[in-house]
């Protein structure tokens, strides 16, 4: 009678030993589906975040193109050129705007000269670090003194 009691005892301790090694795989895998999917759904929404944030930037006021009080689809380098001193000294309404954004800027193709019509990048926000997801649109640049425009590449580096 013993022996029988322990030979079942050992066989329902070997299904409890199986079922816990079957229930702790199936956690794992759950748990790395889900992660993953977590993961996919960060992207999406850091996408949908700096895009957005894209289209504010180039909506902004101290930004754009006016002619006689009406807005244009472009920006104006003058204002972009003396920016930078403008969001540091308003930095708290600016990191509002912004968000954790590292670093924003303007890369515009470079051509021979001095003053801000040949500048190849305006810096507006942030410092450059290095590190971070880069999120792009292309601009149009108005240069009111010259009646010139150029092409630029509004750049936002997002955070990881």
């Amino acid at each position: 009678m013993t022996k029988k009691g322990q030979l079942e005892m050992g066989i329902t301790l070997m299904v409890i030993i199986i079922f816990m090694v079957i229930l702790i795989a199936s956690l794992i895998l759950y748990f790395r589906f889900t992660y993953t999917q977590i993961e996919e759904n960060k992207e999406s929404i850091l996408d949908q975040r700096y895009n957005s944030l894209l289209n504010v930037i180039i909506g902004l006021p101290e930004f754009r193109c006016s002619k006689a009080g009406v807005e244009s689809e472009c920006l104006d380098a003058s204002k972009l050129d003396g920016f930078r001193e403008v969001s540091d000294s308003n930095s708290d309404y600016y990191k509002t705007i912004f968000g954790d954004v590292e670093e924003i800027w303007i890369e515009v193709i470079p051509e021979n000269g001095k003053d801000y019509y040949d500048q190849i990048e305006y810096n507006i926000y942030g410092g450059s670090n290095g590190k971070g997801v880069i999120y792009s649109v292309p601009v149009s640049l108005f240069y009111p003194d010259y009646k010139k425009y150029k092409i630029g590449i509004l750049k936002i580096r997002g955070i990881l």
